[in-house]
């Protein structure tokens, strides 16, 4: 990359064991995915950071470089799409990684890019609106939304983590939640709510109250994307959530302790 540009990155394959997580973010860019980001080129990238929540990179660190994104979920992650368009080599999709977010683990990092490949993916073909839907009121739980696809979202969800996230007490809720800069946290003598917009309209919400735990999505956004987005994104802010509640109070077990 060129010296002016301003951001220190790395790639999937520079966290620990990255190397063979990288191979397979390639391998659905330039061959499952390739088809429908070549047609990115033809899309404005502004449409297509507002509806990822995304901002634009002003900076180009190669000069065949169309565009780029950076999305920053929460602290400290903070992922960089950057478009290509060779005139040998044809178009291309590169993912990086903001060296502070090297202290995720590794699968998480994957997982988070996957799901925004296959977001551009879908706005590429077509099978996404180019514009945002206004969230309502109502919310679906992950069983209800089980239950109408049949998947075993909630049950995937939420092992080995209903049992760590129902220790977590108001106070600590709400201080990993400031620790990650991102999510609402209201609390209560025995209970809390975090809400999260994992996208500009999909509301991510994570309920305990008591001995009860329920985590949901504004249902406008849950009918929009698929279950497959659905359950990588609870599953991935509960992951966040769980290691910040954990620097927060040690004494919460490790989810190792639950498989």
């Amino acid at each position: 990359m060129t010296a002016s540009f301003p951001y220190d990155l790395v790639t999937l394959g520079q966290f620990p064991g990255g190397w063979g997580w990288e191979g397979q973010l390639r391998a659905y860019i330039r061959q499952k995915y390739r088809d429908d980001l070549a047609a990115l080129a033809d899309l404005a990238p502004d449409r297509l950071a507002a509806c990822l929540g995304a901002e634009l990179v002003a900076e180009r660190p190669y000069d065949t470089i169309r565009w780029g994104l950076r999305v920053r979920p929460f602290r400290p992650l903070e992922l960089f799409f950057l478009y290509n368009v060779d005139p040998e080599f044809g178009r291309d999709l590169r993912v990086f990684y903001s060296r502070a977010s090297l202290v995720l683990p590794t699968e998480d990092a994957y997982v988070f890019a996957w799901d925004y490949i296959a977001l551009l993916a879908r706005y590429g073909r077509g099978a996404l609106p180019l514009h945002l839907q206004t969230p309502s009121s109502n919310w679906l739980t992950l069983a209800a939304i089980e239950a109408e696809h049949g998947q075993a979202l909630e049950r995937f969800t939420l092992q080995g983590r209903q049992e760590v996230l129902l220790l977590i007490s108001p106070e600590v809720a709400t201080a990993a939640t400031w620790r990650l800069a991102a999510g609402h946290c209201q609390t209560g003598p025995a209970e809390w709510t975090i809400v999260w917009s994992v996208l500009p309209d999909l509301l991510l919400r994570a309920s305990r109250i008591e001995d009860h735990l329920e985590v949901a999505y504004e249902a406008g956004g849950a009918s929009k994307y698929g279950p497959e987005f659905l359950i990588s994104f609870a599953w991935l802010y509960l992951n966040a959530l769980l290691r910040q509640a954990r620097q927060v109070n040690p004494a919460l077990p490790q989810l190792s302790a639950f498989f």
